[in-house]
Order: structure tokens, then sequence, then C-alpha cells
């Protein structure tokens, strides 16, 4: 999925070169479809249609599905803010491969198992998650991992400035995706902390589609 998200937000040619545009002729192909929010709240959108007709088509069956009964205010937050952290992880993510390579975004979100850690023990302060264990080992090599991803990311925006490849590098788009990815890693490191929160109040996958589709897509319209 990231491989055709990056080539859909980055190396898709989107205008031809030639292409007269305002009476000015295009010498070179213009590139990448920056859209990712709204890619990604069209797919929030569709998601809760199909859930919509799975559920109308086995309404009047013995297949029927009831969606889960939210009984409290924290229930109803928590499924809330699990659709917002999730479209800004996804639509983040999307952004971001608008501007550096796959390479580069997977490289930095392979750092998610200690942003993850974090966020559970955040959640662990106030009371929503259970304390992990902090085995230094793991920590550690966490920690070596998050070094080794930071020193190839420099690497990479460094190179590709000093590279000839006859194309034009523009370092400060280029931090602006790093940036963007790095929030959109910190989007997915709450929305798994966030999902064992929603586990222990019994939701499945259907009723996680349900309830966040909505909210979701309300965050990402402005």
């Amino acid at each position: 999925m990231n491989i055709y998200m990056g080539w859909v937000m980055r190396t898709s040619v989107t205008v031809p070169k030639g292409t007269e545009i305002n009476g000015h002729i295009l010498q070179v192909d213009l590139t990448g479809c920056p859209a990712g929010f709204a890619l990604t709240a069209m797919q929030q959108v569709i998601s809760f249609i199909v859930f919509i007709c799975v559920f109308m088509g086995t309404y009047y069956t013995p297949y029927r599905y009831t969606p889960k009964k939210l009984n409290s205010n924290f229930e109803i937050g928590c499924v809330v803010l699990f659709g917002c952290v999730f479209a800004l992880n996804i639509a983040l993510n999307n952004f971001s491969l608008g501007y550096i390579s796959i390479a580069v975004n997977l490289i930095i979100r392979s750092c998610l198992p200690l942003s993850t850690f974090l966020s559970q023990q955040g959640l662990a302060v106030f009371g929503l998650y259970p304390f992990n264990p902090c085995r230094s080992k793991e920590i550690m090599l966490m920690l070596v991992g998050v070094v080794c991803a930071g020193v190839f990311t420099v690497a990479r925006i460094l190179g590709s400035q000093a590279a000839d490849t006859g194309k034009e590098v523009d370092v400060g788009e280029t931090i602006m995706g790093v940036f963007m990815c790095i929030l959109s890693l910190l989007c997915g490191s709450l929305n798994l902390a966030l999902a064992g929160v929603l586990g222990e109040t019994k939701l499945n996958v259907y009723d996680t589609v349900a309830y966040m589709a909505i909210p979701a897509t309300l965050f990402l319209l402005p």
C-alpha cells in the first residue's frame, strides 16, 4: 500500500510535459498528486459505505450484525479520539510520501516500537493502560534503531542534495516531508496504544469501522 501511495503522491505523471497551461508550455512533467488528506477522507467514506451495505444486506438474515452499544462518555471519547488519530496517521503518511521517497518513509516508520512504548507508558500514567516493564536491553536496542534511522535520513537528504541527478532537489520540502512522517509515526503509535484501550471495551473490527469512520472524515474535511 505504501509503495502504491508513494507512486500516486510523488512519482506518477499528473500533467505531461508539452502541455499548454495559461499560455505556457511545460518543459518537464508535473508529477505527484498532493491530496493526502482528501484521499484519506475518501477512504474513510468508502469504508463506511461498504459497512452500511453489509449491515443492510444482512439485516434480515440470520447473519445480522449489531454494533456494540457505547455505554459511557469515556467509550465515546475513546472512539472519537481513535478515529481522529487514525485519520491523522494515514493522512500525514500519505502527505509525506509526496516529498520523501518510500525508503526514507519506511525507515522513519521503523521507529514505531519505541514511540508506541512511550505512548503506552503515557496512557498508563492516566490509568488508561497497564504499565509495561522497562527492560534496559530492549530500550537500548530501540534507541540504537532510532539513531540509525536518523543517521540514514540525514545522509539521504544530504546525499540527494549533493548528487548530480539532473533533478532540482528542494531540501526544505524534503525536511517538511520528514517532519510530517515523524508526526504520522507519533499518531500511529498513539493509535496502537488506543487500540489496546478499545480492545478492553470489547469493540471488534466492525464496531471500530462503524464508529470511527464518521469522526475521522469530519476531522479531515477542513
